[in-house]
């Protein structure tokens, strides 16, 4: 199918990145699944398949995709729980989950009720008819079968079945969601990723009751002429997933669901889903999995007015699922949370969402599953915590010990390992793991292209390997690759800044908190050069702000294709940010590139000052860099797109509170330098994103006493801060 391994998945730790999805892309797919699942209808109806144990390809995150999609339905759009059927395992075979979308969905869904089917799983390609260049997509079901020379039928569900079988549905409110692919690339696994294809070639061909089944549903009368499917990728790409801290999932459910936690009726969809889950590292080039709408009338994004989306419950990060001791004790689905902040999250405090507004310390966690303790507070006026409450991140705790996970490839051989091991842990902070442990990038060999003597074309020399560091794609990160014949020690040693700076992003990213916050502002990605045109948009989901985000041009729109956002290294950019709030809020601009090289932006010269100890003063707004401020000699507006070609990233923090450490922590640096810029790529970017944090833990102090917690780490309250982000292509 021409897909190599090194082309295959670009990881940019949230899955917004990671899976190259641009907001156009969010806002159709998102647009279409609330438009079926806010339907204020007397019925909703899914069934949900997850097969994680197949004979020969075993998968880890598809029943955990049942259970992200479930608790979504149930408490964030009002689906009765016995209403939702799932199949899961060796319940999912190829006849029961036939009969189960008859039974449950077909024979019960009147006009107008809605319908959810969800399939996380293996796809494949199966033979149709006697040339074997007719081939059809199909699911695998639980039961699997390997053809045989005398009998090369398999218990494969075709696609085309599934698709008569939304189509025959009596609702026009009907979606399904695939989280599947097709064609096999000749590996099971990626670096850190799964692929959810079955591991073998296309052999097989449909069976002869499939056949029947499917013919049956053609000759029906009354057939819609279309159905609406939410698939993971297009059908010559992949699909994968991602083991995480305690639980693996699809990178596609988990990022639909997640965004689908944070969605409101008020709220802009083009900020709701250009927010996927996930957790923020490197960042890499690459495009390989483009989740796509298959539906002719989807081509563009549909006209629907949002503000009458009839939503279960407003915007959540989980929902209280048990309640035990008494009422002191809460178990937690904590969906709406970011992977990073979930895997950091021991100590945070979430708010119940009623009136009440009782609060919960979180205890202890198990993948998306936790335990929480209700703080001491005057009596609930409505009685005890019940399930189904909603519940929102009110404190964020954060470890002062965060450090960086490096994986060990496993193409090194035992004393590479053994050296890499001894050499790593001579670098604070950074921790070492076996290669398929969850991590933040990768360690290991840079492949040869061309080698004058070799061994094999496999295993170079020793004298002429080299060393790099890698994507959890296993996409070697810009500006790693070491020279031919270096030491792993050595290579380590050499490394040691660039792990610096990613731990740097890393915690950087930790701060992002669209989702949660509740400051009132918002900002806009505009390039000035070589076309002057606002590109993307940020507010937080939370904010209740009474204005809402201008709709983008329609030249913006246009250029927002399928994939995520691309800007040219020719191109000269400018943020523009707006404080609606009621008091001065202060700034600070990092650039990323995808090296993962921090920058901070100024605003004039060497004037780091303005936004960090200088607010936007209320209802006002500025630009950064300021209009007219020179960057590069011959030029001015707008800073320089720049850095390698790939995944780029800013991130714009406000806060209430002045910036008085970070500000010293980049004075410190820029005595070593004599340019006066307004970005300047920074010396030890750990020390700065430290202080971000120290400041960020100082404005929270306030609502941190308030709660009634004590903690040595850093807690921050999102009342007071707003960390948002702008994912895009450099090209």
């Amino acid at each position: 199918m021409g897909l190599k391994r090194r082309e295959f998945l670009q990881q940019a730790g949230r899955v917004l990145g990671a899976i190259g999805i641009s907001e156009a892309l969010w806002l159709r797919l998102g647009s279409r699944y609330l438009q079926a699942l806010a339907q204020p209808t007397p019925r909703k109806l899914a069934l949900l398949v997850g097969v994680d144990k197949y004979p020969d390809s075993p998968l880890h995150g598809c029943v955990t995709d049942v259970d992200l999609q479930r608790e979504l339905l149930v408490h964030r759009f009002g689906f009765v729980p016995s209403d939702i059927l799932t199949l899961t395992d060796a319940q999912a075979t190829r006849d029961n989950i036939e009969t189960a979308f008859v039974t449950h969905l077909s024979e019960q869904a009147k006009p107008g009720d809605v319908v959810v089917f969800h399939f996380s799983g293996c796809g494949s390609r199966v033979s149709l008819g006697e040339s074997p260049g007719i081939i059809e997509n199909s699911l695998v079901p639980a039961d699997d079968v390997l053809p045989l020379l005398a009998n090369r039928a398999v218990n494969d569900i075709l696609e085309e079945t599934l698709l008569l079988l939304v189509r025959s549905l009596a609702t026009e409110n009907a979606i399904a969601i695939l989280d599947t692919s097709y064609p096999y690339p000749g590996f099971p696994k990626n670096g850190n990723f799964r692929i959810r294809s079955r591991p073998r070639p296309t052999v097989g061909q449909p069976s002869l009751a499939e056949l029947t089944f499917a013919e049956d549903l053609r000759s029906r009368p009354n057939l819609r002429p279309d159905a609406a499917v939410l698939a993971a990728g297009a059908n010559s790409q992949l699909a994968a997933e991602q083991e995480w801290n305690g639980f693996t999932a699809g990178l596609f459910t988990y990022a639909l669901t997640q965004t689908l936690w944070w969605a409101t009726p008020a709220s802009s969809f083009s900020v709701c889903f250009s927010r996927a889950a996930g957790h923020v590292d490197s960042k890499l080039a690459g495009l390989s999995q483009q989740p796509q709408i298959r539906h002719h009338d989807l081509t563009v994004a549909p006209a629907v007015n949002f503000s009458n989306l009839m939503l279960n419950s407003p915007a959540s990060d989980g929902a209280v699922t048990a309640v035990e001791d008494g009422g002191k004790t809460v178990h937690l689905w904590l969906g709406g949370l970011s992977p990073g902040v979930l895997e950091c999250s021991g100590g945070s405090v979430f708010a119940v969402d009623s009136s009440a507004g009782d609060l919960l310390l979180l205890r202890g966690r198990t993948g998306l599953a936790a335990k929480a303790q209700v703080l001491d507070k005057p009596s609930r006026t409505d009685g005890q915590i019940t399930v189904g409450e909603l519940v929102r991140e009110e404190i964020r705790v954060l470890p002062r010990n965060i450090g960086l996970t490096v994986a060990l490839d496993s193409g090194l051989e035992r004393i590479e390992r053994v050296d890499a091991t001894s050499a790593f842990a001579t670098v604070p902070q950074v921790a070492v793991v076996g290669s398929e442990q969850p991590a933040d990038c990768r360690f290991g060999r840079v492949p040869e292209t061309t080698l004058a003597e070799t061994v094999s074309p496999h295993e170079p020399a020793l004298s002429q390997r080299r060393y790099g560091l890698f994507s959890l794609a296993q996409m070697l990160i810009p500006d790693t690759e070491g020279d031919g014949g270096e030491a792993v020690k050595v290579a380590v040693q050499r490394l040691t800044p660039q792990l610096k700076a990613l731990q740097a992003g890393k915690l950087l990213r930790l701060t992002v908190n669209e989702g949660s916050s509740h400051l009132k502002v918002r900002a806009e990605l505009a390039t000035l050069a070589p076309q002057a045109r606002v590109v993307a948009q940020r507010e937080p989901v939370r904010a209740e702000q009474s204005y809402r985000l201008e709709p983008l041009t329609a030249e913006s729109e246009k250029s927002a294709n399928a994939y995520i956002l691309s800007m040219s290294k020719s191109s000269r950019s400018q943020c523009r940010l707006y404080n609606d709030s009621g008091r001065p809020v202060y700034f600070a601009v990092f650039c990323s590139d995808s090296a993962g090289r921090l920058s901070v932006l100024g605003t004039e010269g060497k004037d780091f000052v303005a936004g960090m100890s200088e607010p936007i003063a209320p209802g006002e707004n500025l630009t950064v860099p300021a209009a007219g401020a020179i960057l590069f000699e011959g030029f001015a507006n707008g800073w320089a797109v720049s850095g390698p070609i790939g995944l780029a990233e800013t991130v714009i923090i406000f806060s209430e509170s002045p910036f008085a450490q970070t500000l010293a922590a980049i004075e410190a640096e820029m005595q070593q330098t004599r340019d006066a810029l307004p970005i300047r790529v920074l010396l030890n970017p750990l020390n700065v994103a430290r202080a971000v944090l120290e400041d960020l833990h100082a404005a929270s102090i306030p609502g941190v006493q308030k709660v009634g917690i004590s903690t040595d780490d850093w807690a921050l309250d999102v009342n007071v801060w707003a960390t948002l982000s702008f994912v895009y292509r450099v090209v």
